[in-house]
């Protein structure tokens, strides 16, 4: 079971004349898997995921999911998308009309329905109470948690986040990649764009990183910072360049919680050999 690209390639189309975005694109998302594709802007991450479920067609190559073509219909119900502006995706009178649009147009109905759309509200930790609130009342954070149980209520295979993390705090960013984490635990594969790696990182099984519509790099966090490619988070920056005034520190960490613990372990080991 995966997402498998093969030699994609696209460029949109404008008076004539193309735009190349993605080049010969060749690579493999299972189910279950957890990736982050990093990249700057404009090197085709969103361009890329969006020949996931058909939304655009490679002007040469293949894209397959569950080995079905991208634009079968039944890989509709396999991919779920979340946007980066998660309020677009929202146009229900109610927060539960929104989660349960997409399994009531799968023909769910009744106590299965409602089922759905409870189960979708625990996987992303919503309160049921917001249920009959209009979801344009909502904070920004509890309409992104609507929009995404709008997607689980219909258990896709592959849940793809375009810039999940746009606008929220630090604490929240936490939460929701926690939540992301949860999710990939059930069995879903999921897929996030993102330019924050200080953030995804820490929870990712697998690094792609996008440069000018290829693929520049591919593989663990560990091996993404063992690479030397840049960009690094901020906190690798900072623990490199502790390293680089003589603290003995690992270079390849990547979470705040790390090096917090490797700086005290240093600082130890220093004030020990001080002492002796």
């Amino acid at each position: 079971m995966s997402i498998d690209v093969r030699n994609l390639s696209f460029a949109y189309k404008k008076d004539s004349c193309e735009t190349p975005v993605l080049d010969d694109i060749t690579l493999t998302i299972n189910k279950g898997e957890f990736v982050g594709i990093v990249g700057e802007v404009g090197c085709g991450k969103s361009t890329l995921v969006k020949h996931f479920n058909g939304l655009l067609k490679p002007d040469s190559g293949t894209v397959e999911v569950d080995d079905m073509s991208a634009t079968d219909r039944k890989v509709k119900g396999r991919i779920g998308m979340l946007f980066q502006h998660p309020s677009k995706q929202l146009f229900c009178k109610t927060v539960y009309d929104d989660i349960a649009f997409g399994p009531s147009n799968f023909s769910v109905s009744g106590n299965k329905l409602e089922g759905c759309v409870h189960n979708a509200c625990k996987q992303v930790g919503l309160d049921l109470q917001l249920l009959s609130s209009s979801p344009f009342d909502l904070s920004g954070g509890q309409m992104r948690l609507v929009a995404l149980a709008g997607i689980l209520s219909y258990s896709p295979s592959y849940l793809i986040l375009d810039e999940p993390l746009s606008g929220l705090d630090p604490m929240s960013k936490r939460g929701f990649l926690s939540t992301l984490e949860g999710i990939r635990a059930n069995g879903t594969g999921v897929v996030v764009i993102s330019h924050d790696l200080d953030n995804i990182l820490h929870y990712v099984d697998r690094v792609i990183l996008l440069n000018a519509g290829k693929i520049a790099f591919e593989g663990t966090p560990a091996q993404y910072l063992a690479s030397g490619i840049t960009p690094v988070p901020e906190i690798t920056q900072l623990i490199r360049l502790l390293r680089s005034r003589g603290l003995d520190v690992s270079d390849s960490v990547y979470s705040v919680d790390d090096a917090f613990d490797q700086i005290i372990k240093a600082l130890k080991s220093r004030k020990r050999h001080g002492d002796a």
